[in-house]
This record gives C-alpha cells, structure tokens and sequence, in this order.
C-alpha cells in the first residue's frame, strides 16, 4: 500500500504542477505578448509620424517648385514681350529712363550739330592733309640735292 499512496501522490503531484506551470508560464508569456503588442504599436506610431513629415516636406518643395516654374514663366513671356516691340525704348531695355532720355536727347542735339556744320566741315581738307611740310622726316631742299 505505500507504494500506492507514492503512486497518488506523484499523480496529485503531477497535476498539481500541471495546473501550476501552465498558470506560471502562461502570466509571463502573456506578458510578453502585450509587451510585443506595445512595441509593434510604437514603431507603427513612429513610421505614421514619418510618413506625414515626408508627405509634408514633399508639399513644401512641390509648392515651392510651382512658386518658382510661375517666376520662369513670367519672366519668359516679360522677355518675349520685350522682343516683340517694335519700339526704340525696348531696344535698349537695360538702361534706365533717364540715361533713355539723356541719350535721345544727345541723338538729337548730334543730328542737329550735324545738319548745320555737315557742309562746312567736309569742304574743308583734313589737316593731316595739307600742302606745308611739317615734322622730322620732312625732306629739305638741300637734302634731295644730295
């Protein structure tokens, strides 16, 4: 009979740590479960936080992109506009007004000049050109006799 009551007892014993190791083992795997549960929920936090940064610096450079392609096209058609006139002003649209003014004004106080002394000045010989001899390599008389 004592061997029965070895046999019950490593029996009660058996289930007894059955119970017991299942209750152990399943609180700590729980456990860990919720901790991978938390640590899955965090990294998902993480990457939707990135994604939105991403998504909002992509927004910022297209917006800058169309700020900058709408500056181009203006300039462009400003450019186009500027070679398509057929006025005096436009050929020289790197002056400002006033140096326009100043240089029409000299245009035409030159043609004016030009009008009243044209004539006079080219019935006139140049005076590079005159009969008297003047200078060093001017020949003398009494040179060419030698």
């Amino acid at each position: 009979m004592d061997w029965l009551i070895g046999i019950l007892l490593v029996a009660v014993g058996a289930v007894i740590g059955f119970f017991v190791a299942r209750y152990w083992f399943g609180l700590r795997s729980g456990g860990d479960l919720e901790e991978q549960v938390e640590k899955s929920q965090k990294q998902l936090a993480d990457y939707q936080r990135e994604v939105a940064e991403h998504f909002a610096t992509a927004n910022a450079l297209v917006e800058q992109l169309e700020e900058t392609q709408d500056k181009l096209k203006n300039y462009l058609a400003h450019s186009a506009d500027l070679l398509q006139k057929n006025d005096a002003q436009s050929d020289l649209p790197f002056f400002s007004e006033d140096t326009m003014r100043q240089l029409r004004v000299a245009s035409s106080m030159n043609k004016d000049y030009r009008s009243t002394h044209g004539a006079e000045e080219t019935e006139q010989v140049p005076k590079d050109y005159t009969d008297q001899r003047s200078g060093l390599f001017t020949e003398t008389e009494s040179a060419k006799r030698d």
